[in-house]
């Protein structure tokens, strides 16, 4: 069965094929074709003497005769444009020929000579063009072309030579055509032949006879006929390349009949199984494969960042730690920025008193990490130069400043720059983008997340578990060295006891303790100043650190919300902290002295012969001098330091307003106005001049602060946090400290007094409060604040007593109390709306009785008996008012109490017609009301005294 494709249809049919009558299993040279048998090519090149009467006579002369053969499996098939093997196998043209030459037979008849041999590295073989000799006629020749062919190709099958990329001998064939010799470069062999039909189409049957000697077909593709173009054509698709090769270099050219057909390979398109697989499962295939690239980055450039992380640590190729290079380099930048001596780090340094701060911090770092170490202090108050003095003794220090963090645009900017303070290179940027557009690629074309994709979040993680690991390779080796050194020892130790030697020291164990000095130091610096996006992983990677005992961590932060912070990682455990205070009013003075007091002018000594010009110049400067010193004399300067406090952030800027030619009173009255701008817009969030968005506390709550700091300067935390406003909420200090409005004083790690956030702040809560309509208005706000709060309790106290039904234990009230009303409340709103004082009683008061009164006013009537007023009559039936000593005992007294006993205004022991198990608690409850109404008149006052005040504005 032969499968046919006719028409663009494959047809499968029955062929039959004449063969040799020797076997059907005779080789492909000798198969023979259905139809008449064609034979080689050949070229008559002379013609014999007796040539025309053998013409006549039908007898044929002896010529001389061109043939050709084609030799195949000389050299190995070039399979692709990159295959370098017949390069390598066949350097030379002339080599290339020796080869071929060599296995052609020596002798042979006829006259048999080789005239060229045209070798075709590409296919793979050689056309070897021959002459002989043959008489008779035209085919006679021809067969005996045939002949020397196959006397050739036996020669080849008896030699049996294979080569190392062919496991068969060579063969030689008859070249039946005219071959065409071209090195295009992309037209490389195929096992497809495209066969053009210069003349009338041939049959599949034609096409199978022509074509099938040179190897084994597997499909035959002719054009369909609805095709119109020209030429036709037809596709021989071998199962072997070899078969291709051999039909194109010996049937192109051939004439069938009267067409004449033109041979070129057909470029394949393979399709590899496993690359088809992969295009079709892309679901599977594109995370597989961005996981393999971002495996092999990290395989490739992990190791490569490590190295630099480490180098950044141990400074291992600094040449700065060279110490004649950084002695130079520090010279030179010293010469180059020319910074102004007088804030040297040294006296900054003595200054705030950072020396006694080092020594516990020395002695915290010289013990094996434990906790976070968190230094708080303002700013300029040396907490960098702190710890640069507690570490620099340390061979391993980590700096992260955050507030250069901070400062970055973007969060891809803030990745970017924390791998450069750590030295984490190479940083691909790129990557992330990469890894995100492939990630909404697969998104929008599966319709499933990958999750493959990178942010500046995991790509900041990647950079801190890098140096987590760097640091656990420091540390291992530092424990290999002790370890080498501790066995050193003990090698010694015991070569000396064999030698006889009496040694006390013990090095049988070993403690696995490095030194203070080999721990590595984490600095987290100005953290939580700012708003940091990696602050959260930042904080919890360094946690992790500490508590593996890795390094010790010391965080800066001008606030205590970093302390905070850092307590909500850590609860656990304790966490150490060093606060730093301003500098005292001796230092501050000491520094405006040494940056106001203007040099004094250099002097030559001048002869009475000069000019007197020059005498005046010098009294010029002396008298210039003479102005600036008196400009800033002692007592002003110590009223600036006064005023300004030990803050050197203000100090600075005053020294700068008065270089710029300010005087000392108006630089002082600038930065406090400043200061009052700042209070207002921060603090007052509902004034509505500056207002700002809303706080954790309120406008009330600060200025009731606000007025204790104008007083006393600094307030105990405990009372202020347990007074009425903040009602023991730290919430609202804790705010306010962070607003850096006040500073907290902390003594042994918890927070005892409260300060105003700058000294300048003092002088400025004084000018808020001397203004007479700003402060007015918040003194209204406050005291409602605190009348509000009063009233609470007395709703409170009020709902109690009513569910105790404790009103029916008077007789004269029962029937007025029924009602169970508020006490104070009511009181309060009859008070609120018949005006001041006893408006609201009745004019004929005297003529009534309690009891009418009370039932024409139950709620005053209650009020009224709490009120402690000379109006009160002594005769009142109210046990309410003889509970409070302001009535005489009710009739429920016992009989046999006399006046000496019980004294006039004595408050009773017992509340008549109360149980006994009630009776303290509705003291206590009439207590909290009785206390409650007059701080609630006092403030009634203070707030109609300050709304008259502002009134007359």
């Amino acid at each position: 069965m032969l499968s046919l494709r006719t028409g663009g249809h494959a047809l499968r049919r029955p062929m039959r094929v004449p063969l040799s009558p020797l076997t059907t299993l005779q080789p492909l040279g000798q198969l023979l074709r259905p139809g008449a048998a064609r034979l080689i090519h050949i070229d008559r090149l002379e013609r014999g003497a007796d040539s025309g009467a053998e013409a006549e006579t039908g007898g044929g002369d002896t010529g001389k005769y061109r043939a050709g053969l084609f030799i195949d499996k000389v050299f190995p098939i070039k399979m692709a444009a990159f295959d370098i093997r017949p390069y390598i196998w066949s350097r030379s043209i002339e080599a290339m020929k020796k080869k071929v030459s060599g296995l052609l037979p020596k002798q042979l008849p006829h006259q048999f000579a080789v005239c060229e041999i045209e070798p075709h590295k590409r296919d793979g073989g050689s056309i070897v063009y021959f002459t002989f000799s043959a008489p008779g006629t035209q085919d006679d020749a021809k067969r005996v072309a045939e002949g020397l062919v196959s006397a050739v190709n036996t020669e080849l099958a008896t030699r049996d030579k294979r080569s190392w990329y062919e496991f068969e001998p060579a063969r030689s064939l008859p070249v039946r055509g005219v071959p065409f010799s071209e090195d295009i470069v992309r037209m490389l062999p195929s096992k497809k032949i495209k066969v053009e039909f210069v003349g009338p189409d041939l049959t599949v049957e034609q096409l199978y006879g022509e074509f099938r000697e040179f190897g084994l077909i597997l499909d035959i593709e002719t054009q369909p006929t609805s095709n119109k173009d020209t030429p036709r054509w037809a596709i021989v698709h071998y199962s072997q390349l070899r078969g291709a090769t051999r039909a194109r270099n010996c049937a192109h050219g051939d004439v069938v009949g009267s067409t004449r057909l033109l041979l070129s390979y057909v470029r394949e398109n393979h399709t590899n199984v496993v690359i088809q697989w992969f295009r079709e499962h892309t679901k599977f295939t594109i995370p597989l494969a961005a996981a393999a690239l971002i495996a092999a980055i990290y395989a490739i450039f992990d190791p490569i960042r490590e190295f630099f992380v480490e180098n950044k640590i141990t400074h291992r190729f600094d040449l700065s730690q060279i110490p004649i290079l950084g002695n130079m380099r520090k010279a030179a930048m010293r010469s180059l920025l020319r910074r102004d001596p007088s804030f040297s780090s040294d006296e900054m340094s003595a200054w705030t008193g950072l020396f006694d701060q080092k020594e516990r911090l020395v002695s915290i770092l010289n013990e094996p990490p434990e906790s976070f170490v968190v230094v708080t202090g303002p700013h300029g108050s040396g907490k960098t130069k702190l710890v640069e003095l507690a570490t620099q003794e340390k061979k391993y220090r980590v700096v992260i400043d955050a507030n250069n963090l901070a400062s970055q645009h973007s969060e891809l900017e803030q990745m970017t720059l924390l791998a450069r303070q750590l030295g984490w290179w190479p940083v691909f940027n790129s990557i992330i983008s990469i890894t995100n557009t492939i990630d909404l690629m697969v998104t929008a074309t599966t319709g499933s997340k990958p999750g493959i994709s990178a942010t500046p979040e995991s790509q900041v993680r990647r950079i801190l578990e890098c140096l987590a690991l760097v640091l656990t390779k420091i540390r291992h080796s530092r424990l290999e060295v002790l370890n080498a050194n501790e066995q050193r020892k003990r090698r010694a130790h015991q070569a000396q006891e064999s030698q006889g030697g009496n040694a006390a020291a013990d090095y049988g164990s070993s403690s696995h303790a490095l030194s203070p000095e080999d721990i590595p130091v984490i600095v987290l610096e100005n953290f939580m100043d700012k708003d940091l996006a990696f602050s959260k992983i930042i904080i919890e990677w360094a946690a992790s650190v500490v508590e593996a005992g890795l390094a010790h961590c010391i965080i800066t932060t001008n606030s205590i919300s970093g302390y905070h912070e850092v307590q909500r990682v850590e609860s656990n455990r304790a966490t150490s902290l060093i606060s730093l205070d301003d500098s005292s009013p001796m230092g501050a003075i000491t520094l405006l002295q040494r940056q106001l007091t203007p040099e004094a002018p250099a002097l030559v000594p001048t002869p009475d012969a000069l000019d007197k010009n020059a005498l005046q110049a010098q009294e010029q400067l002396m008298e210039e001098y003479q102005r600036k010193l008196d400009a800033v004399s002692g007592d002003q300067i110590a009223y600036a330091a006064d005023v300004l406090g030990g803050r050197l952030e203000d100090l600075q800027i005053f020294v700068q307003k008065v270089k710029a030619g300010e005087s000392i009173g108006a630089a002082i009255e600038d930065i406090i106005q400043r200061s009052i701008t700042e209070i207002r817009k921060h603090a007052f969030d509902n004034d509505s001049e500056v207002g700002q968005c809303k706080h954790t506390w309120s406008p009330e709550q600060f200025w009731y602060l606000l007025t204790e700091l104008a007083r006393h300067e600094s307030v105990e935390y405990d009372r202020m946090r347990n007074s009425a406003l903040f009602a023991g909420n730290d919430s609202a200090l804790l705010g306010l400290a962070e607003a850096q409005l006040i500073t907290m004083v902390y003594d042994n790690d918890r927070p005892s007094r409260i300060r105003p956030g700058r000294p300048v702040f003092f002088t400025a809560f004084g000018r808020i409060i001397d203004d007479p309509g700003f402060s007015s208005t918040m003194a209204i706000r406050m005291h409602k604040a605190f009348v509000d709060l009063e009233t609470a309790k007395i709703r409170k106290a009020e709902e109690e007593l009513a569910l105790l039904n404790v009103f029916k234990a008077s007789v004269d009230s029962y029937n007025t109390l029924a009602s169970n009303l508020a006490i104070v409340a009511a009181s309060k709103d009859i008070s609120g709306a018949s005006g001041s004082g006893d408006g609201w009683w009745p004019r004929n008061k005297a003529k009534a009785k309690d009891g009418d009164l009370a039932q024409m006013y139950p709620e005053a009537y209650i009020a009224q008996a709490t009120r402690k007023t000379p109006q009160t009559s002594e005769h009142s039936q109210s046990w309410l008012g003889w509970l409070f000593g302001r009535s005489s005992p009710p009739q429920s007294q016992p009989p046999n109490a006399s006046s000496e006993q019980q004294p006039d205004g004595a408050r009773p022991m017992a509340v008549p017609g109360v149980p006994f198990e009630l009776q303290g608690r509705v003291r206590f409850l009439l207590n909290v009301i009785h206390s409650s109404q007059q701080k609630i008149d006092k403030w009634d006052e203070e707030i109609k005294s300050r709304a008259a005040r502002l009134a007359g504005l």
